[in-house]
């Protein structure tokens, strides 16, 4: 039996991530799920982005949980995609999950607010993740993930029968180097170069910490970033914002503790003071113990590596059997699985005219 595909972010590698027009796409591909990331915005209203920052993916360069509603409604989240794309909105939490709604399941990220202490904070947080998932009407399909377990274990114990999802890094480095499209901006890699490292599933930066660390104080050497205001440290700002926020209270030691004891990851879930339905673990970790997918699923966990995009790792994946691959390309997970895929006449007709997924 196939494993379950899941479009991480949408049809990330065909429309721009996190917007309607990657959802309404990958629901036409015929995918299983779709997988997007949720923020707080400043007045309060849940949308949908990856980061905190706004600089690489809309046409300005704004914080998003210092922003209202309508001041994020107002910029371009389509352009950088391609020109086809421009216009494209920050979507809300209601509309992903409209737009979601074809499929049968829902992976949503809920990023931990900004700043959140480990206690009132983080409860509130979690009634709010409730509260919006239960009037939905698709709690059903929705698992709730989240790289900050202590918020998965509030919303368990206020809803146990709520499904939800452990998200685990491969290590911080790999977190914290810069993606090969900020990369390419700055100069530091070409073209080629950037293109050879997403086409072999290294869409989350640079492998191994060294490499990473020398990609990091390059960085440090560029005032500007497109050429406007932005330093490029921002977006390091940005993932140590997140680093931080998921781990709230703790400081720099106990923040590192915390992340070696996830090496081991079946005696880490066994650790937690809730059952997760699913382990969502950055691909490159099943590398470190090829095993670890059966160990983790003879438990009645379901594995879910993210994101698995290069040929060679999703054939690499795929023979470990997880229950779910989340991929950027959930089009060449198909072709690879049937060799007769073609795209069916929704999806390329989306394709063809991005405008008709508005």
């Amino acid at each position: 039996m196939r494993p379950k595909i899941i479009a991480h972010r949408g049809a990330s590698h065909l429309a721009p991530e996190n917007t309607l027009a990657a959802f309404r796409l990958a629901a036409a591909m015929g995918v299983d799920g779709i997988e997007f990331d949720t923020l707080l915005t400043a007045d309060g209203h849940l949308v949908v982005h990856h980061e905190y920052i706004t600089d690489l993916h809309a046409n300005a360069n704004e914080v998003i949980p210092w922003c209202t509603l309508d001041q994020l409604r107002a910029l371009d989240f389509g352009s950088w995609k391609d020109p086809r794309y421009a216009g494209e909105k920050i979507p809300t939490f209601a509309e992903a999950l409209d737009a979601c709604s074809p499929v049968d399941t829902i992976q949503v990220e809920f990023k931990s607010p900004l700043g959140a202490n480990a206690t009132t904070d983080q409860d509130a947080f979690a009634e709010r993740i409730l509260e919006e998932v239960e009037s939905s009407g698709l709690a059903d399909k929705i698992i709730v993930t989240s790289f900050n377990h202590g918020i998965l274990s509030r919303v368990k114990k206020l809803s146990p029968c709520q499904r939800v999802g452990v998200l685990t890094l491969n290590s911080v480095d790999s977190y914290l180097a810069p993606p090969p499209a900020l990369l390419q901006t700055l100069g530091i890699i070409s073209g080629p170069e950037a293109q050879s490292m997403m086409e072999n599933g290294l869409e989350n930066g640079l492998p191994g910490g060294q490499q990473a660390l020398r990609t990091l104080v390059d960085l440090a050497q560029y005032a500007t970033l497109n050429g406007d205001e932005t330093s490029p440290v921002r977006w390091l700002i940005d993932r140590l914002w997140a680093l931080t926020s998921d781990h709230p209270g703790e400081n720099l030691f106990e923040l590192l503790l915390c992340m070696a004891s996830q090496h081991d990851l079946p005696s880490y879930l066994a650790s937690l003071d809730f059952v997760p339905e699913v382990l969502s673990c950055q691909y490159n970790t099943c590398f470190r113990d090829r095993d670890l997918v059966q160990k983790v699923q003879a438990t009645g966990v379901e594995v879910a590596p993210w994101p698995v995009d290069g040929v060679f790792d999703l054939q690499s994946i795929l023979d470990m059997d997880p229950v779910t691959i989340v991929t950027n390309r959930p089009e060449r997970l198909f072709q690879m699985l049937d060799p007769d895929f073609q795209m069916p006449e929704a999806a390329a007709a989306l394709l063809a005219d991005p405008s008709l997924a508005r």
